[in-house]
């Protein structure tokens, strides 16, 4: 069995690029969300107006959670396929 697919025998270094990749996946959905919202036509970034759009979560959760799997995923697959433990 190799050992390289189990993640939970990954090196630290390849945890925390990892991880930090998932996060920025997750907020890079979470602005392509709020671009896509009709919040953003009426004000652009306006704060007041991104923090009630906030409390829509239907409206920005598939975006974020689908950057989010996407994001890992490719660092998954690019792990795998370079070798790169």
């Amino acid at each position: 069995m190799d050992r390289g697919l189990n993640p939970l025998t990954w090196q630290r270094r390849h945890l925390v690029t990892w991880a930090a990749l998932i996060v920025a996946g997750a907020g890079a959905g979470l602005v392509f969300a709020w671009f896509l919202s009709p919040f953003s036509r009426l004000g652009g970034l306006d704060p007041a107006l991104i923090l009630a759009w906030l409390h829509y979560p239907q409206s920005y959760l598939p975006y974020v959670a689908a950057s989010a799997i996407t994001a890992g995923l490719a660092y998954y697959a690019g792990d795998l396929l370079t070798g790169a433990r």
